[in-house]
């Protein structure tokens, strides 16, 4: 099925190996006979199953493969996640494997390329990139320009303890006295810090809020919609981060109110597709309230949170310059959790968890159960059984002594 043939070129003898693979003519030349004849015998194998041997001579580079696999999921994946594959291809995955040719690839280059990523780069960011490496090498399996996945069976660096330690949870006096500081900046800068830490919405999310979303027939918010500035400086509004990003987020007595006469004096209350907040002129400069600008929270935290934080007036409410504004989102959660009759199931579907298990791993440490009527139906079994068996009683005769079928 494939064949060997002996040439004469400028450098010396060449050996040809040529063979047909599914109507296609392939191939390979080599200095060494013996290294051609191994890969005559392995492509004999591969065509006596049945398998394609294109990736025997596949050219194609590990960048060329990348860029075609996000090419391929743009039509399928929101626009910012398209960015973000692009963004870790080229600041890591091109400068270590770019030039190499996909099929030169091996688990121990992979391996090598994870630990190194793991000493600079956070454990969130890690895996980020070897899932798109793994799925490009899994596109080109698929398109026979690869046989075995390098990826598969490489582990990833572990986690470390100081991440979740990075998280700041402030108590309700503490979110009064930050919002308080930032209403000296601009008044409604502190019903935005109250709306962030007692809704718990994703700082996107928080921005793209219209006047139509704050229902307050029902005490809710809803949650529609997300918005993040474009690289050309423009915005986008899309859909929330998840399926289950969408929700209804209800209300605390006090923050409805204050929406309530926040919306009394909005300018453009009777439109219910006006931005909920304005935007400003000039940014960093004092500028002007503008209702026809996106309110850019990544801005207000460059231009007033974290020079608030830095001031030191916060110090002596305990709060640290550390503190970051997905903090408030964090702070929701520990408020929720130590509501009685609040759940970890009630607090997924406000915050917009995909699953419950997402909220478990981040925020199991701060619901705390009461086991208190388990254990008095422990004792009682328990003080029912001693009994039995006190009166001469068998093991057997304990489920009926305390009255259990």
């Amino acid at each position: 099925m494939a064949h060997i043939r002996k040439v004469q070129r400028a450098g010396g003898e060449a050996y040809e190996l040529r063979w047909r693979d599914h109507g296609k003519d392939r191939q390979l030349t080599f200095t060494d006979s013996r290294k051609a004849e191994r890969e005559k015998v392995r492509i004999e194998d591969e065509l006596a199953a049945g398998r394609s041997t294109g990736h025997r001579v596949e050219k194609r580079t590990v960048a060329e493969v990348v860029q075609a696999c996000i090419a391929a999921s743009e039509g399928k994946l929101k626009e910012r996640t398209v960015e973000g594959q692009r963004s870790m291809f080229k600041n890591h995955i091109s400068p270590a494997f770019g030039k190499r040719r996909i099929t030169s690839l091996r688990a121990h280059d992979i391996e090598k390329f994870v630990a190194a990523l793991g000493k600079k780069l956070s454990h969130g960011t890690v895996r980020n990139v070897y899932v798109l490496l793994n799925k490009a090498c899994k596109y080109a399996i698929r398109h026979d320009w690869l046989v075995v996945n390098p990826c598969t069976g490489v582990e990833l660096p572990t986690s470390h303890e100081e991440v979740q330690d990075e998280r700041q949870f402030l108590t309700p006096p503490q979110v009064s006295a930050l919002a308080d500081e930032l209403s000296k900046k601009q008044a409604f800068y502190g019903l935005v810090v109250r709306m962030a830490a007692f809704t718990g919405l994703r700082a996107g999310e928080l921005a793209a809020l219209r006047v139509k979303d704050v229902d307050m027939l029902h005490g809710v918010v809803q949650v529609r919609r997300t918005v993040r500035r474009r690289g050309n400086g423009g915005w986008t509004y899309t859909t929330p981060k998840s399926k289950k990003s969408a929700r209804d987020v209800p209300l605390p007595g006090p923050l409805k109110a204050e929406l309530n006469a926040w919306l009394a004096e909005h300018p453009e209350r009777t439109n219910p597709d006006a931005a909920l907040w304005p935007g400003s002129r000039n940014t960093g400069k004092g500028g002007a309230v503008d209702w026809h600008r996106t309110f850019d929270i990544n801005n207000f935290c460059k231009r007033y949170f974290r020079p608030v934080l830095r001031g030191g007036a916060l110090l002596s409410a305990g709060i640290t310059p550390a503190l970051r504004w997905h903090d408030l989102r964090h702070t929701y959660a520990s408020i929720m959790a130590a509501v009685p009759g609040v759940d970890v199931y009630d607090v997924s579907r406000w915050m917009g968890h995909s699953s419950i298990s997402v909220t478990e791993k981040v925020y199991v440490h701060l619901f705390r159960t009461d086991y208190s009527g388990k254990m008095a139906a422990v004792d009682a079994f328990l003080g029912g059984a001693g009994q039995a068996l006190s009166r001469g009683g068998s093991v057997t005769t304990l489920r009926g002594a305390v009255g259990v079928s």
